[in-house]
């Protein structure tokens, strides 16, 4: 078990006023007997009365609406989470058996799940997916600025290249291939400054993590924001808002250490 001291800020900027913005956050980290959370706040900036609710993936979602005019949105947590990856998680649902739109693989990387699994001699479901997190590692580089938010495992898979969202979606696609339940997981770990994303499967009684982008288990150095079948599950902050903006920034920051 490790006691972790994280913070985390997004500050999203806007070119032109908008208004009557509605948004939606999932920057809360997940209460499960494998994380706990021993001190929390949360600041969001312009003030605002928000509601905390839970998605069907267990998530919080921090629900807001700012009528008034603005040209920014700033959000930031910090807190104390006990992490303790020896502690079974067993919240299966049946959706994580099934490919997304994210996740739907294409001839290529159905070709490439053939290889692989082909060659793998292990049995067990986690030995399995360290075994493709470890072929995929061999076939992807880590690059940012060629992908983004909406590119699928197809995609990036064809691009050799992408960030942690890209290659935990290809390991995704190659285990669900497989008829390995997994899911999608959003937070902060020690090994990155902005946020992170990795997967986790199901291997017949409990949730084991794999980091693909760094081909490595998920430790008790990483805290698990949201969850869910894919990104578009677990993407931090979603918004609707009205205005003449074109485009806007978003500076992300965020620091995990163990105390």
């Amino acid at each position: 078990m490790k006691r972790l001291k994280f913070s985390f800020s997004t500050k999203l900027t806007f070119d032109n006023y908008v208004h009557d913005h509605s948004f939606a956050l999932r920057f809360t980290p997940i209460e499960s007997p494998a994380q706990h959370l021993s001190a929390f706040e949360a600041d969001i900036s312009p003030f605002v009365s928000v509601k905390n609710t839970s998605d069907a993936f267990g998530n919080t979602v921090t629900c807001g609406f700012i009528r008034k005019e603005h040209r920014f949105l700033d959000f930031e947590i910090a807190g104390i989470a006990q992490v303790d990856c020896t502690v079974p998680k067993t919240d299966f649902m049946p959706c994580y058996r099934y490919q997304t739109a994210y996740t739907k693989p294409d001839a290529a990387l159905r070709e490439f799940y053939r290889f692989t699994a082909e060659d793998c001699t292990f049995t067990d479901p986690f030995e399995r997916g360290m075994y493709f997190s470890d072929k995929l590692s061999g076939h992807m580089r880590y690059e940012k600025g060629v992908t983004n938010t909406k590119t699928t495992a197809a995609e990036s898979f064809a691009l050799k290249a992408g960030v942690c969202q890209d290659h935990a979606h290809i390991l995704l696609s190659l285990l669900r291939m497989d008829n390995i339940p997994c899911r999608y997981a959003a937070g902060l770990a020690c090994c990155d400054g902005e946020t992170h994303g990795w997967t986790e499967l199901w291997d017949g009684t409990r949730w084991r993590g794999i980091d693909p982008a760094n081909n490595c288990p998920v430790t008790d150095d990483y805290i698990v924001l949201s969850q869910g079948r894919d990104f578009s599950d677990c993407a931090i902050d979603r918004g609707v808002m009205f205005g003449q903006y074109t485009n806007q920034l978003q500076l992300i920051t965020s620091s995990v250490m163990q105390i």
